[in-house]
């Protein structure tokens, strides 16, 4: 798994930047534990391949607006984004993983990382908890196998999870 590279703005506070670097030094941690995750092996144009509206395509979009590439064995990750509507924002990404948590995602990675949220931004406590409660009232999706969801409509698909 290659090394995921931050970007510190200006824009970010300390706390954000102190969040960033911990993903960052934490991203090997997790390609061990999911090394034996299969890779996609999908560019973000293979995934603009797909019909407009799609999981798939939404996901290029995704890439191409973010400028991101997709990391082997982590695509689902950016697949939560696009599903979700979380925003890769420090704080978006915080309640993103309480989502998951309250989800039924307790990963050492995702609950590290609502703990570690929580920590650095107090303030932002209640807003994570309310993502926590959500993900409880919605249907389970760590089951789901997210490659074989690639062609499917992105508006269904999330029906489906927040019913």
């Amino acid at each position: 798994m290659k090394t995921i590279k931050i970007y510190y703005g200006t824009q970010h506070s300390v706390r954000a930047k102190a969040v960033l670097w911990l993903l960052e030094k934490s991203t090997p941690l997790h390609a061990l534990f999911n090394r034996k995750r299969r890779a996609w092996n999908l560019k973000p144009d293979d995934f603009l391949k797909f019909r407009p509206g799609s999981l798939g395509h939404t996901l290029g979009t995704f890439y191409r607006r973010e400028q991101f590439e997709p990391v082997a064995r982590a695509e689902r990750h950016d697949v939560f984004h696009v599903l979700l509507g979380y925003s890769t924002g420090v704080v978006d990404e915080a309640a993103m993983q309480f989502f998951l948590w309250g989800n039924g995602k307790p990963s050492l990675f995702t609950v590290g990382a609502c703990l570690i949220s929580a920590l650095l931004f107090p303030n932002r406590v209640s807003y994570f908890l309310r993502h926590y409660r959500k993900g409880k009232r919605s249907t389970p999706i760590g089951g789901w196998d997210f490659r074989q969801l690639l062609s499917e409509d992105l508006r269904v698909l999330k029906n489906r999870i927040f019913i």
